[in-house]
C-alpha cells in the first residue's frame, strides 16, 4: 500500500511539473506574440516562422495541462444532468464515465504511439517553413493519454469505493482524499 501511495505522489508530482511547463509555455507565447505585433507595427517586420512555432507550442501547451486539470477535477463535466440523480446513482454514473475513459485513452493512446513510431520510422518531415520532423512535435499526445489514462483509473477506483461505502461521499471529497 505504501508503494502506490509514493507512486501517486510521484504521479501527482510529475502531471504538476507537466501544468508548470504548460504554463511555462504559455508564457513564452505571450512575450513571442508581444514581441512580433511591436516589432511589425514598429518595423513592419515579421518573423515568418513564429507561426508555426507558436502552432506547435499550442499543441505541447494543450497535452500538457490535461492530466492535471482531469486530476483536480477542472474538467468539464455533466452536473447538471448528474443533479437530479440521488447520491448513490451519480456515484455509479462517475464510476462508469472514468472506465469508459479509460478505455478511449488507452486506445487513442495505442494508435498515437503507432502513429508518432510510424512518424519516426519514416524520418517524416512537415512540409512547412521550418521542416521539422513531425515525432517530436506530436510524441507529447501519447505521453498526455497515457497520465489521463491513470487519472482515469484512479477516480474509477476512487468512485468505486465511495460506491461501495455504506453512505457514498459526494464526488468532489471522494476525489479530495
Amino acid at each position: 500500500m505504501d508503494l502506490l501511495r509514493r507512486a501517486g505522489r510521484f504521479f501527482d508530482r510529475l502531471t504538476s511539473v507537466m501544468l508548470f511547463l504548460s504554463g511555462v509555455i504559455i508564457i513564452i507565447d505571450v512575450a513571442l506574440v508581444a514581441q512580433d505585433v511591436i516589432i511589425r507595427k514598429s518595423f513592419n517586420f515579421t518573423w515568418a516562422p513564429l507561426y508555426e512555432i507558436l502552432t506547435y507550442s499550442l499543441v505541447w501547451m494543450s497535452f500538457l495541462g490535461t492530466a492535471a486539470i482531469y486530476r483536480d477535477d477542472g474538467h468539464v463535466k455533466l452536473d447538471s444532468f448528474l443533479q437530479f440523480l440521488p447520491q448513490r446513482a451519480r456515484t455509479l454514473v462517475n464510476f462508469v464515465t472514468s472506465c469508459a475513459i479509460v478505455v478511449l485513452c488507452l486506445f487513442l493512446c495505442f494508435l498515437t504511439v503507432r502513429l508518432t513510431v510510424r512518424d519516426y520510422l519514416n524520418h517524416f518531415i512537415l512540409a512547412s517553413i521550418l521542416n521539422p520532423p513531425k515525432w517530436p512535435i506530436e510524441i507529447i499526445i501519447p505521453i498526455a493519454l497515457f497520465m489521463l489514462a491513470i487519472q482515469a483509473v484512479r477516480h474509477a477506483v476512487r468512485y468505486y469505493h465511495a460506491f461501495r461505502s455504506p453512505e457514498p461521499a459526494e464526488p468532489g471529497q471522494v476525489l479530495n482524499n
